[in-house]
């Protein structure tokens, strides 16, 4: 009867036991650099950008001249990152009006009933302002020249809302505290930005990302530009 032969380890064991574990090194060191998700490295691209780095905004009123009634605001706001760059990082656009109807809408010149002088503004953003017939949120522009030199008074960005941005209960008629578009065209003013409530509150959220209300910036950092 033959005796069993115990198996004796190859030779080439420790040689093959060596290379699993550099492999085994190796791939610990790929997966320590590199083994984060690529959605993850793709948001890390301007982690060298401090959240303390500067940033500047801009929002647009862009006249539509065929329509008054569907103009846009337009939000932007840009980040300095390394080397001085400015990156955008902030966008959004909503639907505005200005103007009061009839030939003279389109005229910056015709106190309450053309939209407001093209140009650049400084303003002071309100979360609760609580003038006579303008209340909630603004962002209050102030004073403008047009371009033959009259000056168009109590300009604002707003919309039509009661105190404490809570809209007056419905009655007949035109009401200043409530927006009844599109049974009533709220869009019209005398002079002023006027947007819808929920789109002026998404304005001044992403306004409030950067800046503070009731904070005159200078215009270097944050501004109003009117363009026909």
């Amino acid at each position: 009867m033959t005796s069993p032969v115990t198996p004796r380890p190859s030779a080439a064991t420790p040689g093959a036991a060596l290379v699993v574990l550099v492999a085994l090194v190796t791939v610990a060191a790929v997966l320590a650099v590199t083994g984060r998700p690529a959605a993850a490295t793709r948001a890390d691209a301007h982690a060298d950008t401090p959240a303390s780095a500067p940033v500047r905004a801009r929002i647009v009123f862009a006249k539509d001249a065929h329509h008054p009634f569907r103009s846009r605001v337009e939000w932007r706001a840009w980040r300095q990152g390394p080397g001085g760059r400015w990156r955008l990082v902030d966008h959004a656009a909503w639907r505005a009006g200005s103007g009061f109807g009839g030939p003279a809408t389109t005229d910056e010149c015709v106190h309450d009933q053309g939209w407001l002088p093209d140009g650049h503004y400084s303003f002071v953003q309100y979360d609760d302002y609580r003038g006579n017939l303008i209340k909630g949120r603004v962002f209050f522009l102030g004073n403008k020249a047009c371009r033959n030199g009259t000056v168009r008074t109590d300009l604002f960005i707003h919309t039509e809302t009661g105190a404490h941005n809570r809209p007056c209960a419905d009655r007949r008629g035109d009401q200043v505290c409530r927006w009844e578009y599109p049974r009533i065209n709220d869009y019209r003013s005398h002079g002023c930005v006027k947007m819808a409530p929920q789109d002026l509150l998404a304005l001044t959220r992403h306004y409030h990302r950067w800046f503070r209300p009731g904070v005159r910036y200078p215009t270097a950092r944050v501004q109003v530009v009117v363009r026909g």
